[in-house]
């Protein structure tokens, strides 16, 4: 990049209209040279060509974990069913709620009756059941 020049219009003594700032830019040789090859960084060295994998044998700290990872998953997936369990059976209880009391707010016609009828008798078997 070359040198820019900015001026300024603001109102200034004689003396100074000749006189401008300059902004100095980084020229185009200077920013090359900072420029770095990818092969130059530190981290792309290239692997020894006498390479072999080695499996890496777990510590004791490793094995303690996996232990209480292995230990704890059972009582965790146990615990996660049965959250869902009663999770569902809440879910159908409420949802019985809701049926029970859209029909008994609309019952049909002959319902009424059919419930004073299966009420009286049911008082009645326990009257005399008890004697």
């Amino acid at each position: 990049m070359a040198a820019v020049r900015m001026g300024k219009l603001t109102p200034v003594p004689a003396g100074l209209i000749c006189a401008s700032i300059t902004v100095l830019a980084a020229k185009e040789e200077e920013y090359k040279k900072q420029l770095v090859k990818p092969e130059q960084l530190p981290i792309y060295t290239a692997p020894p060509l006498q390479s072999k994998y080695v499996e890496e044998k777990p510590g004791h700290l490793q094995m303690g974990f996996a232990s209480i990872r292995s230990t704890t998953g059972r009582y965790i997936g146990w615990c996660k069913g049965f959250y869902v369990f009663v999770k569902n059976g809440i879910m159908d209880t409420v949802q019985f709620g809701k049926d029970a009391y859209i029909y008994l707010k609309n019952p049909p016609q002959d319902f009424l009756p059919k419930l004073g009828v299966i009420t009286v008798s049911a008082l009645a078997g326990l009257v005399l059941a008890r004697k």
